[in-house]
């Protein structure tokens, strides 16, 4: 009975310190691009940084979606129309060497183009599939570990035993662009609700099976 209080307690906790946010990127975000680059060198794409006093700092919004993807452990979906960010791609890699699985769905022209990092993603054994339509894939959502998902990969590899985890979505107006995460009115939402994320899920599966056939090969490495 103690231990059962003692689980129950700890679920709580946790439940409560699980992430409900909703980030605004605006023209207020870049007003201090200037003392960040000064501090951490020009050109530099680091997701972390030194405090800063500005509310609506761009550079502070884009690290934390990184931090998100840094929490995964065993997969990430990714469904987004187009995606150039150096920052979150380099979240993504980390997360490859960490073994999460990637999957990303997106819009057939947008793969292909300059600075896509969908491209560099694929060349490392990431499988992206896309529709072929003339209608756009304009989802913009990424799920973190979501309950779907991590079943299926504990089946895949026949584990008995899985490491805690807790499912994350991202959603909203934001495509993964340095326009969008430092240019554009944009908004995101970070959210463990249980339903959103299956609703998330669900969909992302759908996509990916309707999807089977175009498979994205064209961007391997030949």
């Amino acid at each position: 009975v103690i231990w059962k209080l003692v689980q129950c307690s700890r679920s709580k906790r946790e439940k409560a310190s699980r992430v409900h946010e909703v980030i605004v990127f605006n023209e207020l975000g870049e007003i201090c691009a200037a003392a960040h680059m000064r501090n951490n060198g020009i050109g530099s794409q680091k997701p972390h940084m030194s405090p800063c006093c500005n509310a609506h700092c761009s550079l502070r919004n884009v690290a934390k979606l990184a931090e998100q993807i840094d929490r995964a452990v065993y997969s990430i979906d990714l469904a987004i129309f187009t995606f150039s960010s150096l920052s979150l791609a380099d979240a993504l890699k980390r997360a490859l060497q960490r073994g999460v699985i990637i999957r990303i769905i997106s819009d057939g022209e947008m793969v292909y183009c300059t600075g896509s990092q969908i491209t560099m993603l694929a060349q490392l054994g990431v499988p992206v599939r896309v529709p072929i339509t003339t209608n756009l894939m304009h989802n913009k959502f990424c799920i973190i570990d979501g309950v779907e998902r991590v079943e299926e990969i504990r089946l895949l590899r026949k584990l008995k035993w899985m490491r805690p985890c807790y499912s994350i979505v991202i959603s909203g107006s934001l495509n993964w662009t340095a326009q969008g995460l430092g240019g554009n009115w944009e908004n995101c939402i970070i959210t463990a609700d249980e339903k959103l994320t299956a609703t998330f899920q669900a969909e992302f599966q759908r996509m990916w099976r309707s999807f089977g056939k175009t498979e994205a090969s064209r961007i391997q490495p030949k």
